[in-house]
């Protein structure tokens, strides 16, 4: 059984809290706006399915962590939608402003100052049959926010101008079916992955005629839902993966698609947050039917991993997440540990709890 706080020779974790969404939750964000609202902490995003109709709606939901570490709705904040949210992203330049990916092929760009938002349809609406049907999964930025890129379930890619709000760039069929995960380089914002449901890795330049120029179809089996840089002082080029196959492989940028190093986990991986903490690259990993597990990066050159946690969904949903667990976030804090959010999907649940090193 799962405790609300657990304290060992190497770690501790405490639960800090739990709450019930209105609505299925697959995002899940530390987020402050001092402008909007002194009180908002975090916020939370998702879609809603109707089983009978197969209609999506959706909406943004926002808390307030209190003294007490207590999650608190703030339900006048809510922006509620007639469509589902399966993705979202702030600007780094103002933080009022959410990108969203929708559930009927468009994006949503949120100013939360002025409480307005601009719908933009990656297809005009009368020229694909999308309502309810087609869904873009994941959006990714370029540094200087000219640029968003989406990776669609079926498979295709879209680059759109986010100043003139068209599009710039369509690769058709780019994967054989849905794009699960998205990554554009630090140092060269025209070269991007993405990863499919048809376990292929494959790098593009939007610069070039044919726009791919690699691809790793040997490494995976099933869907890749995770690509990011790792970022400790080891490894700043290289490339940390995930998918449904139970393992996360480590690719150096330079020589793509040759493998550097893989690690068998025993659960699968929908996303991963990386902190470090008294020296140690921890990795926090939302493990959808495998529940939450985190991981240590050795500080060597052969990227060899440590189990340090691993908390499995429960049938008590009161103690831990009793259904898939999508949404991870981290937020450190100044005494050797991390804040963490996680959400699961079905049971609509998000908690707030801690992590530290002993």
């Amino acid at each position: 059984m799962i405790e609300n706080l657990i304290e060992n020779e190497n770690y501790k974790y405490e639960i800090y809290d739990k709450y019930t969404c209105i609505q299925n939750i697959d995002r899940i964000k530390f987020y402050k706006n001092e402008t909007k609202n002194p009180k908002i902490n975090l916020l939370t995003a998702g879609y809603h399915l109707n089983k009978e109709t197969q209609e999506k709606t959706g909406g943004i939901f926002f808390f307030e962590i209190n003294s007490s570490n207590k999650l608190i709705p703030l339900n006048e904040e809510n922006i509620l939608l007639d469509y589902g949210i399966l993705d979202l992203k702030f600007s780094q330049k103002n933080n009022s402003y959410i990108f969203t990916a929708n559930s009927d092929y468009s994006y949503t760009i949120f100013n939360l100052e002025k409480n307005s938002k601009d719908k933009i349809y990656l297809y005009k609406p009368e020229e694909k049959e999308i309502k309810n049907k087609i869904t873009n999964d994941i959006i990714e930025m370029d540094n200087s926010e000219q640029k968003i890129f989406f990776g669609t379930n079926d498979g295709n890619i879209f680059v759109n101008d986010l100043n003139k709000q068209k599009n710039i760039l369509t690769i058709n069929s780019a994967h054989d079916y849905g794009i699960w995960s998205i990554k554009l380089l630090l140092d060269n914002e025209n070269i991007f992955l993405t990863g499919g449901e048809d376990a292929n890795i494959k790098l593009w330049d939007i610069r070039e005629k044919n726009n791919l120029i690699k691809k790793n179809d040997k490494s995976y089996q099933s869907s890749i839902n995770y690509i990011d840089i790792l970022k400790c002082d080891l490894a700043k080029n290289t490339l940390i993966t995930g998918s449904y196959d139970e393992k996360i492989i480590f690719f150096e940028i330079r020589n793509f698609p040759k493998e550097l190093h893989s690690v068998k986990t025993e659960h699968s991986t929908w996303d991963i947050k990386q902190e470090s903490i008294k020296n140690k690259n921890l990795l926090f990993i939302s493990s959808i039917y495998e529940g939450f597990n985190i991981w240590e990066v050795d500080n060597n050159n052969q990227f060899n991993m440590n189990h340090l946690l691993r908390l499995p969904l429960t049938k008590d949903k009161d103690i831990f997440h009793k259904t898939i667990v999508y949404g991870v976030n981290i937020e450190k804090n100044n005494d050797n540990s991390v804040n963490i959010l996680s959400c699961s999907f079905y049971d609509n649940l998000m908690m707030y709890w801690n992590y530290s090193l002993i």
